[in-house]
C-alpha cells in the first residue's frame, strides 16, 4: 500500500511541483528563503509561551489564514520545522529529567467537523515526528463552543470568552506539557488550558505557538 502512495506522490510532484505559497518559485511549500525573512515575534505575552513569527506580517497572516480556512494542510510542515528548533532551544534549557508531551489545543467539536481537521493537531503531529516527543491528544477537552477569539474587543472579552472552555479527561498528574497551537493574541487559550493542567496535577507546562 506504501508503495502505491508513494508511487501517486511522485507522479502528483512531476505534474504539480510544489510552490512556494509566498515567492511562486518551485520548491516547498514555504521556500528557506521566504522563511527566514518573516519577521520574528519579539513581544513577550508570558514567561512559558514562546510564540515565532510575527502575526503583524502580513504573509504571515495569509499563511495561517491558508491552513484555517482553505485547507492548505501542505504549509504546516516547513512551520512545524521552524518550531521544531525553536521548541528544542527551549527545552534545552529544561531539567534533563523533563520528559515532555505535545498536547494540541483542541478546537470546539463543531468548529473541527466543519473544517475537517483541527491544524494545532497536525502541527504538533509534524513537531512530534521532527523531535520524537510524544504528542497526546486524550488529555483536554473543549467543553463549550466559545465565539472565535478574532471576534472579541480586548482582553478582557477574551478571557472571559475562554473561561471554563476546557475539562481535564485523563490523568496528567506529573506529566510535562506542551501546549501547542497556530495563533496566540492575548494567550487567553493557552492561559485557560494551562491553568486546568496545573489545578488537576501536571508538573511543568510551557507552550509554544507559530505566530503572535
Amino acid at each position: 500500500m506504501w508503495t502505491i502512495k508513494l508511487l501517486i506522490s511522485k507522479i502528483l510532484y512531476y505534474f504539480f511541483p510544489s510552490r512556494c505559497y509566498v515567492c511562486k518559485k518551485e520548491d516547498k511549500t514555504i521556500c528557506d528563503n521566504c522563511i527566514n525573512k518573516f519577521p520574528k515575534n519579539i513581544d513577550v505575552q508570558a514567561f512559558y509561551i514562546k510564540s515565532i513569527f510575527s502575526f503583524k506580517y502580513q504573509e504571515i497572516k495569509n499563511i495561517i489564514h491558508a491552513i484555517k480556512y482553505y485547507h492548505r494542510k501542505d504549509l504546516i510542515k516547513p512551520l512545524a520545522i521552524v518550531a521544531s528548533n525553536e521548541l528544542q532551544k527551549a527545552i534545552n534549557h529544561q531539567p534533563v529529567t523533563i520528559n515532555w508531551v505535545l498536547v494540541p489545543i483542541p478546537m470546539p467539536t463543531m468548529r473541527k467537523y466543519m473544517r475537517g481537521y483541527n491544524q494545532a493537531e497536525l502541527l504538533a503531529k509534524e513537531i512530534s515526528e521532527i523531535i520524537s516527543i510524544p504528542i497526546n491528544n486524550n488529555l483536554i477537552i473543549r467543553v463549550k463552543n466559545p465565539k472565535r477569539q478574532v471576534k472579541t474587543k480586548n482582553k478582557s472579552e477574551r478571557l472571559k470568552n475562554q473561561h471554563n472552555s476546557f475539562k481535564i479527561i485523563n490523568d496528567v498528574s506529573n506529566l510535562d506539557i506542551i501546549l501547542v497551537d497556530d495563533v496566540t493574541t492575548t494567550g487567553a487559550t493557552i492561559d485557560e488550558a494551562r491553568n486546568i493542567l496545573i489545578k488537576n496535577g501536571a508538573n511543568k507546562v510551557i507552550a509554544i505557538t507559530v505566530a503572535h
